[in-house]
């Protein structure tokens, strides 16, 4: 066992004193009662060196910039919901790098599935021929646009916006709960929670190595 491995499982029992390790769900930091998982130890020691009073204290501040920032978010339906203070988890979801490459790329590859089935939609419908796409579901919505029907769009990019919403199954696969390729409202919750934590828990945040939006954000992304 390396000095580094040990000083991670102190912080550990210091930082997560009194943690109920989950018997039915999929834990994120720990892969077993007392054993984190590597690619959380360092940010563990990290957390646990900042004390808990001042991890409170950061916790504040975030909730002050989130106040001060006006970033809130609506439940539409729900007269209570309007105007409600952005959900901020207090410390940050962290993947694995070879673990976040899978997943990059299979993110990807839907967004490539759902783009090729724009194209053939709006082009040589080849999905509704062959019956594998029930036509109602196409001539019938609102938002089938008839007169953009063969119209030739720009690198045959049709889907400009693609997030997903995702949740751990319990044996820690991922699943796909929602695809969402409406506004791209999700875009800026994730930058402003990136600013935030990057004041907050910089320290933290930059030996990370969290990698960087500026390329999602580049205009040419949404060209």
């Amino acid at each position: 066992m390396t000095s580094s491995h040990t000083e991670a499982t102190v912080a550990c029992q210091r930082l997560f004193q009194g943690y109920r390790f989950p018997t039915d769900a999929y834990d994120e930091v720990f892969a077993a009662p007392g054993v984190l998982r590597p690619h959380w130890e360092r940010v563990v020691q990290m957390l646990d060196s900042l004390g808990v009073e001042e991890l409170t204290r950061r916790w504040e501040q975030a909730r002050r910039l989130i106040h001060d920032n006006g970033v809130t978010y609506n439940v539409y339906g729900d007269p209570q919901g309007m105007q409600r203070p952005w959900e901020l988890d207090a410390l940050p979801l962290v993947i694995a790098p070879e673990e976040w490459e899978r997943l990059s790329m299979a993110l990807g590859q839907r967004a490539q599935v759902l783009n090729a089935l724009l194209a053939d939609v709006y082009g040589p419908q080849k999905l509704l021929q062959a019956g594998l796409l029930p036509p109602e579901l196409v001539f019938a919505h609102p938002g089938f646009l008839r007169p953009c029907h063969n119209v030739r769009v720009p690198q045959e990019r049709y889907l400009h916006l693609y997030a997903a919403d995702l949740a751990r199954a319990p044996d820690g696969q991922w699943w796909v709960l929602a695809d969402r390729t409406q506004s791209p409202s999700g875009a800026g919750y994730a930058l402003e929670n990136r600013l935030i934590l990057s004041r907050v828990l910089s320290d933290v945040f930059h030996e990370g190595k969290v990698q960087r939006l500026a390329l999602f954000f580049d205009a040419r992304q949404f060209s």
